[in-house]
Formats: C-alpha cells, structure tokens, sequence
C-alpha cells in the first residue's frame, strides 16, 4: 500500500480566536483581584490528577480541562453488578454503556461511548497506560464496526480510582483519544488485605408475558492483599471470581410467518417464548497485582498486570421447523442456537524511573494481548443434512500491541510567575492481529443445494478468507505548561506520530485557564486528534444473519475487509484515518468551601469517520453474488470513511457538602446535553452504481441511527451519606429521549423516515452500609430499584418480530428491570 502524508494542523481561525481570548483575560480589570479567601478547596475537586496535565501536583479544579475523578468509595459503590462499564455509566453522565440483545459476539464483549460518540473514539489508560483493544469488531450494535478496549476485562477489584478527561487529548496521548481519555488506577496499599463476597439477582415484573421473573442470579467473591517492599515500595495482588446467570427478556411472539415455508410446524410455535433478549450467560476470572520496588540512586522499579479469562453465552435468532435452515431429524421443534465467547486477556507492564540532570524519566514496556475464539452450540449445517455436527468452532481471533515508551519531565525557570514544566516522549508500538479459521463443517456446502451452507449462526471463518497482518508505529510528543501570570495558566502540546501502514500526522493542542478570583475560573482548549483505522478494522472479516432492509426476514450479510476483491467491486476503497477537531470552553467556581461548579461547552468535529455500510441487498445483488459464486450469502458489507459527524455538548458538575446527624453528606449533581449531526455522507461509487444505480452505501434508516442512538441528555443525582458505623447512597439517573427507526411501515415519519420516540426514563439506585465491626461491612441495596424500562416498541410484527423483541436495545437503561444485592466486606 503506498504511504501517504496527512496532517489534521489546527485551524487557524479558531487558533487566532483562542490566541486573542487569552490575551483579553490577562489584560481583565482590576476587580477581577484575587480574594483573601484562605479557607481549604472543596474535597472533591481538590483532588490532584494525572490525567490532563503531566504538571504532578494538578488539581481537577485548577486543571485547563474538564475532569472527573471518582474515589475507591464511589467505584465500590458503582460495582455493585460487577461491570466496570456499567460502573462508568453509572458515574459519569457523558458515558453511556448500552445493551445488545441477541446480537452473538457483542454479547460478550461491549464497549462505552463518551459524549455519544464511538467506543473506539476513547483512550482508556491503566495507571496512565495505554490499554490494548479487544481482538474482535463490533458487528452488531448502533456503532457498529469499532473496536472497543473491553473495559470489562479490567478487574473490578484492582481499581483505587477512576479519572475521567472529557476533552480531546489525542496530541498529549496519542490516537483514539477523540472524545476523550479513561485512566484507571489500580490499588497499591503497601500493607494489609480486604476480600468481599456479594450475591444479587433481577427480580422483575415483566409486562409482555405478565410475569414476574427472577434471574440473572450474579456471584461475586474477590480478595487482594498488600506486601511491603523497602521502606517505600508494595507488591498487591488480587484475584476475582464473578459467576452470571443469563436473563429472559423476550416476549411470546407470533413470527411463524417469517419461516420460508411457514408450515403448520412454525404455526403452532405462535403465542409461545423462542427467542432470546437479554444477558448472556457470563463466568469470569480475574487477576492482578501492582508493583513498586525502589532501588538505589533514586531509582523505582515498577510493573502490573491484568488477566482476565472469560466464558459467555450469547443469543442468536430462532430457527423454525419448516424453514430452510433447520434440519427435522435433528430439530423436530426448531432451535435458537448458542453462541459461545471464550475469552483470554493480558495486559502486563514493566518500568524503570529516575532522575538525572534535573529531568525526571521514566522508561517503560508494555504487553496487550487478547484472544477471542468463537463457536456455536445447538446449531447445524442445514446443507449437511442429519449428519451434520450440532456445535462448531466458528474461527478465532488474535490481537496483540508490544510497545516500549520513554517519558521525562523537568521544570524550567524563565522568570515567570510559575516555571515552565516541560514534558517530552518518545514511544514505538508494534501491533498484530490473527484470524483463524473454523471448523470446515462450519462453512462447508454440502450435497442439500436448497438448504444455506454453513453452521447457522454462523458461517465459519473459511482459510482462503483469515488475515495475518501486522503494523509498527512511533511516536513522539512536547508537551509544555507554565502561568504566564499570576492568574493566566496557558498549555501546548504536540505530537508526531508515523504508522507503517498508514503514513504520519501531526497534532496538536492549545488550553488555558484564567483565575477570575481564586475560587472562579475560566478555561478552554482548542486541539485536534486522529484515529488511525485499527488494525482489526483493517482486516476482520465475518457472516452473519441479520434483518433485511425491511425487517420482513433473515438474511446472510457478509462483513468484508476493505482490501477484499468482493468489496471492491462494490465501491470499498482503503481506509483512511480520521481527523477531529475539539473546542472546549468552560468554568469552574467555588462559591463556598464545600460547593463546587464546573461548567463545559464543546464542539467536535470528525472527518473521514468510518463506520459500517448498510448491508448492500436488491435484486441485482443477488444476481451480481451468483455470477461471482457467492450463492451462500444475501448481501455485502465493509468499512469505509463515509462520514463528517459533528457533535455538541454540554456538561454541568454540581457538588456540594454538609454535616448531618453526625455524618458527612454529600450532594451532587451531573448534566450531559449532547447532540449529533452529519456534515457529509459518503453514499455511492461508480463500482456501486455499476451494480445497482439505486443502492446507497448508507440507508436513511442507518444515518438516523447513527445521529440519534444515543440519549440527547442524561442526569445523575446523587446523594452519600457516611457516619461512624452507617453509610447510605442514592443515585436518581435520567436517560433522556432517543429515537431509533421502525420496521412498522405505519409509524409516524420523523426526518422523512418511519420511526418511534422514546421517552425518557429514571432509574434509581439504594445502597445502605452498616459497619458490624471495624473490619466487617454488611452492604444491601439495589439498582433501578422502582423496576423501570425503556418505552416498548410499537406493537406491529415488523417492529417487534412478531412480539419477540418488545424492547429496543440502544436504551442505556437496559431490558433487565430491578437488580437486589447485599454484599458482606472483610479488611484485614
């Protein structure tokens, strides 16, 4: 593939723009004199960070950026499921962490969106690491065709805190830092140990079959322990063992009628619950430790890891009796196969810092590594007939990222108020990726030529059609922050950074904050990133079988890699990365010792933004795929640069804290107000048009999906109480409204298009603490506790697959209903 230069240089409008509003604030009035308030900063906002500014003693209020940092307390609390990304979601009002139902690999593995944007549009950092992505691509949700860090394979139990950047940082960070960066600390008590263990379960009443049902029975036992080493130094580790029930959520349908032959068979099936919504089935194990080992001459030895090894179920669509699919002799009665995820993530990290010549350095070498091996039980290759096998590999993959970073900071005297603290880097990475085929029945054709070929479910990974690729990148960045004076806090960074397969790039950002008072702040940044297309993007491949345009029936779409000579003969062409640009503009006040504000404003633009084609079917198509021997699937698919997306927003941080009855309250409340719209659509090619000159790479219903899939507001309010031997927690969260398009041709047009409005919903969280002794906590409370769902889905066969799938997936509040739990805590 030939090289190519792009640059994503700041824009110089806004650049001028920003330049002129820092001098204004400089030059402000003599009332804008600091206080002579003297009285400590609220706790909460007092904490210091390491995210956004490499300066070590930053705090999260006296930072140029938005940031949110949540402590050990708030994280246990938020982990009461045992999802880090549920846990996100439920801090953090610019995270969502949707659920997808009957959806096989997502089941398994699910990413988080930061300010309604994509899951690989965050960086998510582990004691300010980078941390690798998942080895699988998201086929199947409102973003599909990313590659998400699995935030769930980081084990609940090893995090000390969580520092959430809610800015573009991708010049101080590096790629996929577009909405923002995640950095999760891991614990490092030198001494002592604490072990838990915590059961819960949905209890709900489901109103579609007027049941009330119990499931999603949830184990959680976990311990970790601290050695010291030296005078300084600590070795923790810990293990973890979460065991997950699977949840029922769909409905009795009545979708006899979607079977090819609709026999008497599929008739009598009506009015009875087939298919499958909800949970998957889950067993994880964890590992970890966190290490410091100081040595002579001022220097630290350090390392950590993380293991996770995971095994799930996930849901595929039922099959009926007479419909092609299906083989009677082996299912008389139909069958909904099984997939299976097992899953093996590593992460480990390894370091030596010091200092020499006034310059602090850290040196550093990391290894990610995650495999996913895919497989299908209840299943069967209908065209092998009665001998076909019930349960197939279906193929594997393998993604690892080795890299070794150089770090060093120093501060230099200029006269200036403050020094000029200096931050240089230096990193080279090596990436590889693997796809394995499946076994060869499950995408073999066999001697039944009227039946589909191929594990159902599936088909299998064939070999002619797995990838070994691999890519090397290296990266430098400057990053410089100084007061100009005493109130004007300015920053710049910049990043060059040179991909094997993709060329090289140039980024950079510029933020500053004015102190108007010393407890009122004005801050901003103007930065560009890019996201180079991640080498699982490049090369991942895979069936499946999904709705046809019109949601009337299933179909085998085929997702293949733009570099595939299928594809291009439909219009795929390289994939390019994507350019941002992040404007950011905000304040942060203190109106009283214990009451805090922060209030930000963004825009976010993205070019070439890449995404997953409409799945290309018509009449012509299917003649097309004959013609080229591709009999065995319905319609095409890949990932292409189809899209310029823009995105504003607003966050709004409330804290405030009191005494009452002898304990310590403290009241929150957080805003996010976020918006979505396209710029440009990409939508059609000569090779395309070749084909069928009245197929568009991206359908109406798609685009609306894409801009309205995530809530346009989300409110949590917050309430923690702490006293000598009680605690007491509430958290009230509003997920704002959505729309999503409908299979009912009758629904009303929103944008030109057939699509439903749903409401917004409330979920309310409980949790109550009693201290039974000094080392033992008894904890019980609850999650969405009034036992609330999402607005069902217009009730047409269309919309609901006959009244299978009652619930629409985007909703981040999810189709489980109330979750009970207690849990029982032991330190030592």
């Amino acid at each position: 593939m030939p090289r190519r230069h792009f640059s994503a240089s700041l824009p110089a409008t806004p650049l001028r723009a920003i330049v002129v509003a820092c001098a204004m604030l400089a030059a402000a009035p003599a009332w804008a004199q600091e206080t002579s308030d003297t009285t400590p900063e609220a706790a909460g906002i007092d904490q210091v960070t390491v995210v956004g500014s490499r300066v070590r003693n930053r705090t999260v209020f006296d930072s140029t950026v938005p940031i949110d940092r949540f402590g050990a307390r708030e994280v246990s609390n938020a982990l009461s499921s045992g999802d880090v990304g549920a846990a996100l979601q439920n801090l953090s009002p610019s995270i969502n962490f949707p659920r997808i139902e009957s959806s096989g690999a997502s089941d398994s593995v699910r990413g988080i969106q930061l300010r309604g944007l994509a899951p690989d549009q965050v960086l998510v950092l582990i004691n300010g690491k980078r941390r690798h992505t998942s080895a699988v691509l998201d086929t199947e949700s409102s973003f599909s065709g990313t590659v998400p860090v699995d935030i769930n394979a980081i084990p609940p139990g090893a995090i000390d805190h969580i520092e959430i950047l809610r800015d573009g940082a991708g010049a101080q960070y590096g790629s996929d830092a577009v909405a923002g960066v995640i950095n999760i600390v891991l614990k490092k008590a030198r001494t002592g140990g604490a072990a838990s263990v915590s059961y819960g379960a949905n209890h709900t009443h489901f109103d579609p079959t007027g049941q009330t049902l119990t499931d999603g029975q949830t184990s959680i036992v976990n311990a970790d322990y601290g050695v010291p080493l030296g005078d300084a130094g600590y070795f923790r580790f810990g293990a973890e063992t979460r065991r997950r029930s699977p949840t029922e959520r769909a409905g009795t349908s009545d979708a006899g009628w979607t079977s090819y032959n609709f026999t008497p068979a599929d008739q009598a099936l009506d009015g009875k619950v087939v298919f499958k919504s909800g949970d998957s089935r889950q067993h994880n194990n964890y590992l970890f430790y966190n290490a410091l080992l100081p040595l002579a001459n001022g220097l630290d030895l350090y390392s950590f890891a993380t293991v996770n090894d995971r095994k799930s179920d996930g849901s595929a669509y039922f099959r009926y009796p007479g419909d092609p699919s299906n083989v009677p002799a082996l299912y008389p009665n139909g069958y909904r196969p099984v997939t299976n995820g097992d899953k093996r993530d590593v992460s480990l990290v390894a370091g030596l810092r010091g200092t020499a010549a006034q310059w602090s350095w850290d040196l550093s070498a990391r290894h990610g590594g995650d495999r996913f091996d895919y497989g299908v039980t209840q299943s069967v290759n209908a065209s092998l007939g009665a001998a076909s096998p019930t349960s197939f590999h279906l193929a594997s993959f393998d993604f690892r990222q080795n890299a070794l970073n150089l770090d060093a900071t120093r501060s230099i005297e200029l006269g200036l108020p403050a020094p000029l603290n200096v931050a240089v880097g230096a990193e080279w990475m090596r990436e590889t990726y693997q796809s394995s085929a499946g076994d060869p029945a499950s995408y073999a054709a066999g001697a039944i030529t009227d039946a589909p070929p191929g594990a159902q479910a599936g088909p299998g990974l064939r070999p002619s059609d797995t990838y070994d690729g691999s890519r090397q990148i290296r990266s430098v960045y400057l990053d410089a922050e100084t007061d100009l004076t005493p109130r004007l806090l300015v920053g710049a960074a910049a990043r060059y950074s040179d991909y094997s397969d993709f060329g090289s790039a140039s980024t950079g950002k510029l933020s500053s904050r004015y102190k108007v008072t010393e407890n009122f702040l004005l801050r901003g940044s103007l930065s560009n990133s890019f996201r180079a297309p991640a080498l699982v993007q490049t090369g991942f491949r895979f069936a499946t079988l999904n709705f046809n345009a019109d949601g009337t029936a299933l179909q085998t779409a085929a997702l293949l890699p733009a570099s595939d000579a299928l594809a291009r003969s439909f219009g795929a062409q390289d994939l390019k990365p994507e350019k941002s640009t992040n404007l950011s503009l905000g304040l942060a006040w203190k109106p009283a010792q214990a009451t805090s504000l922060t209030v930000d404003a963004y825009v976010i633009r993205i070019r070439d933004r890449i995404t997953r084609s409409s799945d290309l079917q018509s009449d012509a198509v299917t003649a097309y795929l004959a013609q080229q021997g591709r009999s065995d699937i319905q319609s095409v698919a890949y990932l292409a640069n189809l899209l310029d997306t823009r995105t504003k927003g607003l966050d709004v941080v409330l804290n405030h804290d009191l005494a009452v009855s002898n304990g310590k309250l403290n009241l929150s409340a957080a805003l996010n107000l976020n918006k979505t719209s396209l710029d440009k659509v990409r939508q059609s090619s000569s090779a395309l048009s070749a084909i069928d000159p009245d197929l568009t790479l991206l359908t109406d219903t798609s685009l609306f999906r894409i801009r309205n899939a995530s809530p346009n507001s989300k409110l949590i309010l917050g309430a923690d109480w702490q006293a000598a031997s009680w605690g007491l927690q509430a958290r009230a969260t509003r997920f704002g409204q959505l729309k999503d398009f409908s299979y009912d041709s009758d629904a009303p047009l929103i944008d030109g298009i057939p699509a439903q409005r749903f409401g917004a919903v409330w979920s309310l969280d409980l949790e109550g603490q009693l201290k039974l002794t000094r080392q033992l906590t008894l904890s019980a409370g609850g999650n969405n506790i009034l036992d609330r769902y999402p607005q069902r889905v217009r009730e047409t066969n269309n919309a609901t697959y006959g009244g299978a799938l009652p619930y629409n997936f985007i909703n981040p509040i999810g189709v489980n209903g109330a979750y009970f739990y207690a849990k029982l805590s032991y330190t030592f």
